[in-house]
């Protein structure tokens, strides 16, 4: 199955190798470039929830992990609580956000492996500043998603490494805020999972020395 040009490319590995993004957004102020993109213009219809696109990223993503994953260590995969969003709606699924079903499509070509399950792990205890991109700063940014996150059931990740998706890495504060939250509660590590990573001139803060990911300290 390919939908507008989604291929099976390796992701990038970026920000000490924990996160892996599988394709470049080109954001819409790039307008000629963001049009031009299928993989921009696929992040656009999977955060619409269209099911089609949901499901085929899943399956790009589970077949990824399929190959990565180790036997005899247990995953959790969870998502990061979305943002209120007014996007036009394809698939009109209410009481999900774009990242909870993307958690699920990549779960659900995951789940004949024993060693992995789905459970929401994160939820917002306040509700954020201001919307993220409209933090003009990566400072500012790390600072609107600051203590904004919280555990469900921190037994629910006891010695387990988390698999933590989003649909958009720019700057990196909200997958590693919530990484960090999820450490804090007792999980193993973390690996993070995004669609696609925003083109822009400056790279996201927390890259360093790729130094590996399944099972290494994250975030």
């Amino acid at each position: 199955m390919k939908t507008i040009g989604i291929t099976d490319e390796p992701p990038e590995r970026i920000c000490s190798g924990w996160i892996y993004a599988f394709g470049l957004y080109y954001p819409r102020w790039k307008i000629a470039r963001h049009l031009n993109s299928e993989w921009s213009q696929a992040v656009i219809l999977a955060k619409r929830k269209s099911e089609n696109v949901i499901g085929r990223f899943g399956q790009i993503i589970a077949k990824h992990l399929k190959s990565s994953l180790i036997d005899d260590m247990s995953y959790v995969i969870t998502h990061v609580p979305a943002e209120e969003d007014h996007e036009l709606y394809l698939f009109l699924d209410i009481n999900r956000c774009t990242t909870e079903l993307l958690a699920a499509s990549i779960y659900a070509n995951l789940q004949t492996k024993g060693n992995v399950s789905l459970e929401t792990l994160l939820f917002q205890v306040k509700p954020k500043a201001r919307k993220q991109h409209q933090c003009v700063t990566d400072t500012e940014r790390e600072a609107n998603v600051k203590d904004v996150y919280a555990v469900t059931n921190s037994a629910l990740l006891q010695e387990k490494i988390i698999i933590l998706v989003d649909d958009i890495l720019t700057s990196g504060a909200t997958i590693t805020e919530c990484a960090k939250v999820l450490k804090s509660a007792g999980a193993l590590s973390v690996i993070g999972i995004t669609l696609a990573r925003t083109e822009r001139a400056k790279k996201p803060r927390f890259i360093s020395a790729d130094n590996g990911w399944i099972g290494c300290e994250a975030a």
